[in-house]
């Protein structure tokens, strides 16, 4: 059998309805002959009972000097709650099902609490469950040390556990569910036409994420990187294919465009040139982008120019039309091709 490996955020087991949604994409990889293993992250947001910001909340609530363990330790229920509530939904469905801790899991970490590592994975707690026959859901975002201390991975660790458990199970596939269908060009709060792409390279992906890309975190590309493991980026409340990550690029003449809020109201607007096109033609983009936000006239504080990417530092109120200027002298036209 082929080893799927479905990661669900927080919206995506948020509410019951949500979890129905969730629920469709495991029953229809496993009905389709593969063993399935759900990385589960907690439930909702701040605000929400089980999130891990209500739960740091109540650390914080009872007074006195922060202590990184207890705020580690506290801050796993979360997952550990959403993996048992989704291994609930699974048999209720009529699917055996086994929850998991990312210690159970075999999940070793550092010792940095707040911000672990992993460091290695023993794949055979969770194979030896999917050979029983059961859907085995890790609660993801935690490990233990080998002192048997429980840590976090920091923000983001939820799609990290996905991509390296992915990649010590030698899975045939990683799938990134999320609340929007895939990668955009760009922000859809700032550019609601803003196309979503088939596919994105690897270093495109993780150039967007470290520059304010929200859609995954950069660890977990890295980490993909390392295994040489293709993932998607998945919508939980629809069937469309998502954005495939991977060693191949897409056919836009830039792949994304960034936008990172940094001190004293400034922001950094970077655009990720597609590396193909970069490899020969980066002066030019380059010039390209600075023609537009000239045109547009958008004052720009500082600019930085590399091989793969152009970064603009504008104060907040020209953010929109900045990016604005860049999507229209970018992608405008060929979207109009394409449709």
């Amino acid at each position: 059998m082929a080893i799927v490996v479905q990661k669900f955020g927080g919206t995506s087991v948020r509410t019951l309805e949500n979890r129905k949604a969730a629920l469709k994409h495991i029953l229809k990889a496993r009905n389709e002959g593969n063993d399935v293993v759900v990385v589960v992250s907690a439930m909702g947001r701040k605000g929400d009972p089980y999130a891990t910001d209500t739960l740091i909340q109540l650390l914080q609530a009872q007074g006195g000097p922060e202590c990184l363990k207890k705020r580690d330790l506290i801050m796993a229920c979360g997952e550990i709650i959403s993996s048992a509530v989704m291994a609930a939904n699974i048999e209720a469905a009529g699917m055996p099902a086994e929850a998991m801790t990312g210690f159970q899991a075999g999940i070793l970490t550092t010792g940095e609490f707040g911000n672990a590592d992993i460091i290695d994975i023993d794949p055979e707690p969770v194979l030896g469950k999917l050979r029983e026959g059961k859907v085995v859901v890790v609660a993801g975002f935690q490990g233990r040390t080998e002192k048997g201390e429980i840590t976090t991975l920091g923000r983001g660790g939820s799609d990290t556990t996905a991509v390296v458990l992915g990649g010590y199970l030698r899975a045939d596939l990683v799938e990134i569910y999320t609340d929007v269908p895939g990668v955009a060009v760009t922000d859809p709060r700032i550019i609601p036409e803003a196309p979503f792409l088939t596919c994105i390279s690897f270093g495109e992906m993780l150039t967007l994420a470290e520059n304010g890309a929200k859609v995954i975190h950069p660890r977990a590309v890295k980490a993909a990187m390392n295994f040489n493991m293709p993932f998607r980026i998945k919508s939980t409340f629809d069937d469309g294919d998502g954005t495939l990550v991977g060693p191949k690029g897409n056919d836009y003449p830039v792949s994304g465009i960034s936008v990172k809020d940094m001190e004293n109201g400034i922001s950094a607007v970077s655009v990720v040139y597609n590396e193909c096109d970069a490899a020969v033609n980066a002066g030019a983009i380059s010039a390209r982008i600075e023609s537009l936000l000239s045109a547009a006239g958008i004052p720009v504080k500082s600019r930085k120019i590399m091989s793969n990417m152009f970064c603009a530092e504008v104060e907040g109120d020209h953010v929109r039309p900045a990016v604005r200027a860049i999507f229209d002298g970018f992608f405008t036209q060929e979207i109009e091709e394409a449709g």
